[in-house]
């Protein structure tokens, strides 16, 4: 068996990579200050980024209660 390759085009690896800096910009409050921090402790963006995920999913399930409920029962199925 033959691991799949991911392949993307140079326009989608830089538009993905702008997109993570912003999201670290606004995170740690400016550019310097994100690579200070990712120096400091690497593991605090699993952190943050585990934060974030499992704040979008509740207000989703809040929001929205049915709508998540079928959404899990058919990843679950």
């Amino acid at each position: 068996m033959s691991k799949p390759t991911f392949e993307a085009s140079d326009e989608v690896v830089s538009e993905a990579a702008a997109s993570c800096a912003r999201l670290l910009e606004k995170w740690f409050g400016g550019v310097a200050e994100a690579i200070a921090a990712l120096e400091a402790d690497p593991a605090d963006l699993a952190v943050r980024s585990h934060i974030a995920q499992r704040k979008a999913m509740t207000v989703k399930a809040h929001m929205n209660i049915q709508a998540f409920g079928r959404e899990v029962l058919c990843q679950v199925a």
